[in-house]
């Protein structure tokens, strides 16, 4: 019996648009996310933890068809908010540093 097998690879390549965590406060439990390109902030994302609020400054729409859309920004902000308050993480870039 012959088989029809495609066979293939996908190639992974990175748009250059970054996110980062530049801020987490955890006494106010607030953590400030940015959406940026080319080096270029394009999305400030404030998550207020204590009033369950977020507060957005500036705007993806620029980036359409490069970024995630704008929702996933805020859930994975929201999401890494509460990761890093609730693991008392004061400094994202060493954690993430000390475990590679």
């Amino acid at each position: 019996m012959k088989r029809n097998v495609s066979v293939g690879y996908t190639v992974f390549k990175s748009t250059g648009v970054k996110d980062r965590i530049t801020k987490v406060d955890l006494t106010k439990k607030q953590v400030t996310g940015v959406v940026l390109y080319n080096e270029i902030i394009y999305m400030t994302v404030l998550v207020d933890l204590l009033t369950d609020t977020v507060s957005v400054e500036g705007s993806i729409d620029e980036l359409d068809g490069l970024a995630m859309d704008y929702d996933s920004y805020i859930e994975m902000f929201k999401s890494q908010a509460a990761f890093f308050v609730a693991n008392q993480i004061s400094n994202p870039k060493k954690y993430y540093d000390e475990m590679i």
